[in-house]
């Protein structure tokens, strides 16, 4: 398994993280750390903070791995809790590490997971709504070996549910462009002909005027009344256009 790291990304995100972080370390919500000088309790904020951005990430594609279709208010609430889980695991691990030095919150334990929970299920909902807006979060794990960085890249234009998927074929519908992948469909807005030139360097190819198909989303290719059509693993057909037809065969996705 490969993984695939847009790094300009990844610091757009840390900064984003760290600009929180430091929020959070100068209105010390909850009483914590109350007597800690600012940047120790900014670095633990820093520690919570991108600890539970990691917790939150491998949730979520946990979640769509196992509920590729499953809806986008459970995967809210399951990483929610699970994240709050995470870092109140860590907030409870440096409370011991240090003797009680470092304390954030005061009360029993579900006191203090009610206290993450809320800033856990502020920062879900944050990360959720810029995903759906821009696309700019979500975890980079290319899922085969063979993956190209286009399609990754191209894969980002989805919501993240779809980041860690396999892409399948793009399809045309109007001004939009239906995205098939191993987690589903989706539709973005983008021309057939972007498409095609941002993939150019992904293992597919252009298979008709409004149809992109990758290898790995063929599952055979059908042959009927002389006219070719490739079928994906989603149970798609796709017509494959007779001025196509020589360059599909020649790539091997039909005899």
């Amino acid at each position: 398994m490969r993984i695939a790291i847009d790094w300009k990304k990844r610091g757009r995100e840390a900064l984003l993280l760290a600009g929180i972080s430091l929020f959070l370390a100068f209105v010390r919500p909850y009483g914590s750390n109350s007597n800690a000088p600012f940047l120790l309790n900014f670095g633990i904020w820093l520690l919570l903070i991108f600890s539970g951005s990691i917790v939150g990430e491998l949730t979520v594609a946990a979640y769509y791995r196992l509920r590729p279709n499953g809806p986008a208010w459970l995967m809210i609430m399951i990483t929610s809790l699970v994240t709050a889980a995470g870092v109140t695991f860590v907030i409870y691990a440096l409370t011991f590490l240090t003797g009680g030095y470092i304390r954030v919150g005061d009360g029993p334990i579900h006191i203090i997971y009610f206290y993450v929970l809320v800033i856990a299920i502020a920062m879900t909902l944050t990360g959720y709504t810029v995903s759906r807006a821009f696309g700019v979060a979500g975890p980079d794990f290319a899922t085969e070996a063979d993956d190209k960085d286009s399609v990754s890249k191209f894969l980002h234009r989805l919501p993240v549910r779809f980041h860690s998927a396999d892409l399948w074929a793009v399809t045309s519908e109007d001004h939009y462009c239906r995205v098939y992948t191993s987690l589903g469909s989706d539709l973005i807005l983008i021309r057939i002909s972007d498409v095609d030139r941002e993939l150019a360097d992904a293992d597919g190819l252009r298979v008709h005027r409004s149809w992109w198909v990758a290898r790995k989303g063929v599952a055979r290719a059908e042959r009927t009344d002389g006219k070719l059509k490739l079928i994906l693993h989603s149970g798609e057909d796709v017509p494959v256009s007779r001025s196509y037809q020589a360059a599909v065969k020649h790539a091997g996705f039909a005899s």
